[in-house]
């Protein structure tokens, strides 16, 4: 993206609308080095600019023919219609009568009820799957409780699976409010957006760990764990069998999300964007894919912690960076919870940030996506985003 002079990028969580004139993060709170102040450079050029035009206009005034003559043509004065609400078929239409907050702030709040500026309608929304414990009825009533003049639909694609790149593409085309999103903004996608006069704006709002699943005989017959380059060789279809790894003599039978249509981070930052085995047998989301290992004697696949702890028909595995020093995704030998300490201090190797990604334009699905990204960020809503079984950004 193009560097805005107006905010400062936090170089813990990239938080890209930190104010220029903050000190720490909006969102983590980490302590901001300022950019040398523009002001003393630009006053000093408009200080000269200002000598320079004063004395060229004394100097004309002494030459004939150079003095400036009346202008007798009339004047024109040109103004921009006011910005209303897009009213798009592709799009919800809003019942609002409230004000459109142009630039809506990015803050963290105590509660949900402190989150200022949430607008009145019906706004959808999607995106990645791994947000689906975050869209619980849990987490949605509790939302709807303090704002409910604020309704959440959640939307899936008419073509195709969802994912966060789905829920991007659905955001630029105007089916969406604001997406979900399980990696980063890519930069074709920001160019997309600048393409069509509008930019978007990921905001981080919790972590998430990757988790390798089994099926349960597997793991009673004695694989516990395995390393970073296990897992990239049993994917691509390297190793073919579970004795290779210290497993029996099982074939391996893996079940992936599709990188085409799912959130790619798993493909580029495990797999580093070696294609997968020509033997993986493709699922629509995690749901599939638990139930596929569940009953394929052999089966590993991958899905978000969240959505596979407290899962009696599989078996979750250790991950090393290197060699045999596993590192659990749970807490507890039952993983009835997620590993907070070794998701947040990075021992756990597959860790990801999870975005609402706003899509700025200064109308009202801007709005809409600042209140929501504002609400996880609130002091309750990271305790909503740790019942649902993620990590705490702040």
């Amino acid at each position: 993206m193009d560097d805005d002079f107006n905010y400062i990028k936090c170089p813990k969580c990239e938080h890209d609308r930190n104010p220029s004139t903050a000190v720490k993060c909006e969102i983590c709170g980490t302590p901001l080095r300022k950019s040398p102040s523009l002001v003393p450079i630009l006053g000093a050029g408009l200080a000269a600019l200002v000598a320079i035009g004063a004395g060229a206009y004394l100097f004309r005034d002494k030459i004939p023919g150079l003095a400036p003559q009346p202008d007798t043509s009339p004047a024109v004065v040109t103004s921009e219609p006011p910005a209303t609400p897009s009213t798009s078929a592709s799009s919800s239409p809003s019942t609002t009568t409230e004000p459109l907050v142009q630039g809506a702030v990015v803050k963290t709040y105590h509660t949900l009820a402190e989150v200022p500026n949430v607008p009145q309608g019906r706004f959808n929304y999607g995106g990645s799957t791994v947000f689906a414990p975050l869209r619980s009825p849990t987490v949605l009533n509790t939302i709807n409780q303090t704002f409910p003049q604020f309704q959440l639909r959640y939307t899936e694609p008419t073509t195709g699976n969802p994912g966060s790149g789905k829920g991007i593409e659905m955001l630029l085309n105007g089916q969406l409010s604001f997406a979900q999103s399980s990696r980063s903004v890519k930069d074709e996608e920001y160019t997309q957006a600048k393409n069509r006069g509008v930019s978007l704006e990921e905001v981080p709002v919790a972590i998430d760990g990757i988790a390798l699943l089994i099926n349960p005989q597997l793991f009673d017959q004695g694989v516990k764990g395995l390393s970073l380059t296990q897992i990239q060789d049993i994917f691509t279809g390297k190793i073919q069998n579970w004795n290779q790894v210290g497993g029996p003599n099982v074939p391996i039978v893996v079940f992936s999300r599709d990188p085409k249509v799912a959130s790619d981070f798993f493909h580029e930052n495990v797999l580093d964007k070696q294609p997968l085995g020509t033997q993986v047998k493709l699922t629509r989301d995690a749901t599939e894919a638990i139930r596929q290992v569940a009953s394929t004697p052999g089966g590993i696949s991958y899905a978000t912690a969240s959505e596979a702890i407290n899962q009696q028909t599989i078996r979750l595995l250790g991950i090393s960076k290197s060699g045999n020093q596993y590192v659990s995704p749970c807490t507890d030998a039952g993983c009835t919870a997620v590993n907070d300490r070794a998701f947040t201090d990075g021992s756990y190797p597959i860790t990801r940030r999870l975005f609402v990604v706003i899509k700025r334009d200064g109308k009202l699905d801007e709005q809409a996506g600042v209140a929501y990204a504002n609400m996880l960020l609130s002091d309750e809503g990271q305790q909503l985003t740790k019942q649902a079984g993620f990590v705490s950004i702040r």
